[in-house]
């Protein structure tokens, strides 16, 4: 107790000289309760500590040790006094709640379970309770990622508290209460030295923070200063302290000096304040601010009325200069407990702090993805991003897989620490499809193989039947997708997944290039296959001949791809053409299909014409009964939608299977 103040000191000895042992005992509780009610938690701990002492049987005593405790994060101290509330059958609910809470946060998960349980029966409908029942196998669950992360303390953490982390630029920003303090000020609550804001040095190859500043000073008060946050663009600080205005302090109505967010710019290279946030209130606290990378958003803590829990976090939208009312983030984020310490990360994933959903202690990390810009799930980042012990302020740099948390975990080196945390596997999916660049058909059997930057093989698959493949690989690389395929020419598509969040999905189209072969008697390999009657059909070469609306004529344009055609045959005998012609929907069926066999008859009859022998030609006319799209009979479509269904196809076709056995596709229709 040697840090408490000299009043506390005086209230002591003149207690001690009451003769009336019952006057001291209510005298001491009473002083010790308006210290409580005063937020000056280590004061009262060491009054009730004393009325205790000279009257052990008062229960009212025990319960405010245990509420004392907890309030500064002795959870070792806070079992002990609710532990004799139980043993004495004095305990309520809701301390059979705070002492499940306690075991948890000291690691005695089992004990945690059986009286949560207990409480679970007494108060089914706590939403506290509902994320809980299943408490060892959820921190099994929360255990079983230990390996996707990789954490350690930083160099320049105190014997106090060093917390909020942020990036400015190339600039670590944070709070602390011990660097460098020459201040005899002490925060009541738990007696440590107000938080000041202070600048670091980041080690880029371990993390590691060295060489702290002091930071804004022109922003420094007597008080509470940070945690911050930063808009980039506009070089703009939204940062925490307490209500402190023209060097005062001002309370609510019950005394408290409250927390606000205000605002800064840099003003001729000083970081100088601008104001504060709209909605700061003397009544209650506003703090914790993050903002979106682009500005717009703003996310803060608050307990102020109409909320879910103690604490929650809420959001404001920045319009036409103003900033909107603040929106509850709702009841998939906030709960009966207290919300933290709100980061939106550069692609939009908030994290938060939280003691109402659960988790592996105290305070935990959270995170939620949006859905179309809401947030509707949450997501216990797990050990050892979380402990048994409180975990908040958690920030990344714009890789989105470095950064900083904040915890007064076991085996750190004061009240609360900076650790650096990196995240080694955040999974993200990449799927796909792989097609033929010509006819646009999908190519199962197809090897996929994904390469990492530096060039080796992590994963490989075989496209299935309708040509896709998918994998699940670890944000942040830049990954190359490797395609083979028989009788295909290699190829390969560059995947970024930097941009990616938590578990989004990218996806890729392949198309692969076709080997032109030559068969045994030098003639040219199918592009596809078919089949006529059964049998089966090779399809060497397609093309399109165009004519006008209502017209049979074969015109230059159609006869000089028909030549190209007709020299084929001559060069190889054993080739023959297949015709097949289309109309639009423009006009009756009888007239479109008598149209359309009008128009193949006269392009079989040039080919013919060529002295090409007729019994290697047919010709068919489908009229309209194979339209490409919508345009239908009473369809309004315009004249360049018509024209897609207004073609002719000549098909250079061999009879029999490929002898090469290239990979047979589907039959593609124009």
């Amino acid at each position: 107790m040697a840090n408490n103040s000299s009043i506390y000191f005086l209230f002591l000895i003149l207690i001690l000289l009451l003769p009336d042992q019952v006057f001291s005992q209510k005298l001491t509780t009473k002083l010790a309760d308006k210290s409580f009610d005063e937020f000056a938690y280590i004061d009262a701990i060491g009054l009730y500590e004393y009325a205790y002492q000279r009257d052990s049987t008062d229960n009212y005593v025990v319960r405010r040790l245990s509420e004392a405790n907890r309030n500064v994060g002795n959870t070792e101290e806070v079992e002990r006094w609710l532990l004799k509330l139980i043993q004495r059958r004095a305990e309520t609910p809701e301390d059979i709640f705070n002492y499940s809470q306690s075991l948890k946060s000291n690691g005695k998960y089992l004990l945690a379970e059986q009286w949560l349980k207990q409480y679970s029966e007494l108060r089914p409908e706590d939403g506290r309770v509902n994320m809980q029942v299943s408490l060892l196998e959820y921190i099994q669950f929360l255990m079983r990622d230990s390996a996707n992360f990789e954490m350690r303390n930083v160099s320049l953490n105190t014997i106090g508290s060093d917390i909020g982390p942020a990036f400015y630029k190339d600039q670590f920003v944070f709070s602390s209460t011990s660097i460098g303090s020459k201040s005899t000020a002490n925060y009541k609550w738990n007696e440590l030295p107000y938080l000041n804001m202070y600048s670091a040095k980041i080690n880029p190859a371990n993390g590691d923070l060295t060489s702290p500043a002091p930071f804004a000073p022109k922003l420094k008060t007597s008080y509470h200063d940070g945690p911050v946050s930063f808009d980039q663009k506009k070089d703009i600080i939204y940062f925490t302290r307490n209500s402190f205005v023209k060097g005062k302090t001002t309370k609510s109505n019950e005394g408290v000096v409250n927390l606000k967010i205000f605002l800064g710019k840099i003003e001729e290279g000083e970081w100088k304040l601008t104001g504060g946030f709209r909605y700061n209130s003397d009544e209650y606290s506003v703090g914790h601010p993050s903002v979106s990378k682009d500005g717009s958003i703003l996310y803060f803590a608050s307990d102020m009325p109409g909320g879910y829990g103690k604490s929650d976090i809420y959001f404001s939208v920045l319009s036409n200069g103003q900033w909107s009312k603040p929106f509850n983030l709702g009841p998939k984020i906030n709960t009966e407990g207290n919300e933290f310490f709100p980061f939106v990360s550069n692609d939009g994933v908030l994290y938060f702090s939280s003691n109402g959903h659960g988790g592996l202690g105290a305070l935990d990390i959270y995170f939620s993805v949006p859905e179309q810009g809401v947030f509707n799930s949450i997501e216990n980042m797990g050990f050892p991003a979380n402990s048994s012990k409180d975990d908040f302020g958690f920030a990344l740099d714009s890789t989105g897989m470095k950064g900083y948390v904040s915890s007064n975990r076991l085996g750190g080196k004061g009240n609360d620490d900076l650790y650096f945390l990196k995240i080694l596997r955040v999974p993200v999916i990449i799927r796909g499809v792989i097609r033929d660049r010509d006819t646009k058909d999908i190519l199962p059997d197809a090897t996929v193989n994904v390469v990492d930057e530096n060039g080796k093989i992590i994963l490989k698959s075989i496209t299935r039947t309708d040509g896709q493949f998918e994998f699940e690989v670890n944000k942040g690389q830049q990954y190359v997708l490797n395609v083979t395929k028989e009788f295909y020419f290699e190829n390969e598509k560059t995947v970024p997944t930097g941009s990616l969040r938590p578990n989004d999905e990218v996806f890729s189209e392949i198309f692969l290039e076709q080997k032109i072969e030559e068969s045994a008697d030098n003639s040219p390999a199918p592009i596809s296959m078919e089949e006529e009657g059964g049998a089966s059909l090779q399809v060497i070469e397609l093309e399109y001949i165009n004519y006008e609306l209502d017209k049979t004529d074969v015109g230059n344009e159609a006869k000089a791809t028909l030549d190209k055609l007709i020299a084929l045959l001559v060069e190889f005998p054993n080739l023959e053409i297949r015709i097949e012609s289309h109309t639009d929907s423009r006009g009756s069926d009888e007239y479109n299909m008598l149209l359309s066999k009008k128009r193949a008859r006269a392009a079989f009859d040039y080919v013919v014409s060529k002295g090409i022998d007729p019994n290697r030609l047919l010709y068919q006319g489908f009229g309209e009964t194979r339209l490409l799209n919508g345009c239908g009979n009473g369809v309004n479509c315009d004249e360049e939608q018509h024209e897609v269904n207004r073609r002719s196809i000549v098909k250079v076709v061999r009879k029999g299977a490929y002898e090469e056995k290239r990979g047979q596709k589907n039959i593609f229709y124009f």
